[in-house]
């Protein structure tokens, strides 16, 4: 059951009143954690293709990595054929093939996003955005107007999500930072190239 597609809205505070502890939701609903089958098929090739990408960087750097994101970050404003200007080279280069890289693996887990009115939103007026994996464990969220996390709908219909400022802007999960499991799990994957996650 897809939280943002289905529209559930949980907002009986006699049910559904955890405070800092949202997470136990998914003890009493753990079937917000089940991806929609017409995910799947997408799901499973994006996690090969991720892993097959980070392998191939770590093992050969630029020269290794997908050609279309090399061109993409190359060129000003990802527009290829741009006449008279330069994207990034070298470090920069780098440095955001990596990153691009990363996201991209964090992506490829994602399985459902929600949207938490807490206390902080009350006094902020900003809900949280926050995209999950099968776990229940935060990959990335980020504070957002409600009219901002409204417009992210379309957005997971389409599977762009991690095209959305809310994606690219969001702060790693606690399990997906250095020292997560999780985390851990991608350092793995690019040890050998000395390439730095995000922190």
């Amino acid at each position: 059951m897809d939280m943002a597609v289905d529209n559930q809205l949980l907002n009986d505070p006699l049910l559904y009143n955890y405070g800092a502890d949202w997470q136990r939701v998914f003890d009493v609903l753990p079937e917000l954690l089940e991806p929609g089958p017409e995910t799947w098929p997408y799901r499973e090739s994006r996690q090969l293709k991720a892993l097959e990408a980070l392998r191939a960087y770590a093992a050969g750097g630029v020269a290794r990595a997908p050609p279309d994101l090399v061109e993409k970050l190359s060129c000003p404003n990802g527009v290829p054929g741009f006449p008279g200007a330069v994207g990034m080279r070298g470090e920069e280069l780098e440095h955001n093939l990596a990153k691009a890289l990363q996201s991209d693996a964090h992506a490829a887990v994602v399985i459902g996003w929600l949207v938490l009115e807490d206390e902080e939103a009350l006094e902020s007026g900003k809900v949280a955005v926050i995209f999950l994996d099968t776990s229940g464990n935060v990959v990335r969220s980020k504070r957002v107007t409600v009219e901002e996390a409204e417009l992210l709908a379309p957005s997971w219909e389409d599977l762009s999500f991690d095209e959305s400022l809310e994606w690219e802007d969001g702060e790693l999960g606690p399990e997906y930072q250095r020292g997560g499991s999780r985390g851990d799990l991608l350092l793995d994957s690019m040890r050998d190239a000395s390439i730095e996650l995000s922190p």
